[in-house]
């Protein structure tokens, strides 16, 4: 495993400084198999023709990682506790990485 699993990824218009999306992030899905938990997300239908700055952050301020439990348990089929799942659809969702902090880097 590899990246940051459990983040809110929040995209920002660069002119106006707005939020213009948001999602968790954390995990990918190709093909058959399970998720992998390797920092991915996905944003869609941003409007064109303006710049972004996309931010990560941790789920440690004002949303915790156990108000979104829920919905990132939903991810995959646990092998111990969903006994007799095809083994592609089986896998442990991690915790949350709560361990970074924000940091803005100046734009190119």
């Amino acid at each position: 495993m590899t990246g940051l699993f459990g983040t809110h990824v929040l995209v920002v218009d660069a002119a106006s400084g707005s939020v213009v999306a948001g999602v968790l992030g954390g995990w990918s899905c190709s093909g058959l198999g399970p998720a992998q938990f390797d920092g991915g997300y996905v944003i869609q239908a941003l409007p064109i023709g303006h710049s972004y700055q996309v931010y990560v952050e941790a789920l440690n301020g004002a949303v915790d990682p156990t108000q979104v439990s829920n919905a990132l348990t939903t991810l995959c089929r646990n092998p111990t506790t969903d006994a007799g799942w095809p083994p592609l659809s089986s896998c442990v969702v991690p915790s949350a990485t709560t361990s970074f902090t924000l940091r803005v880097l100046p734009a190119p």
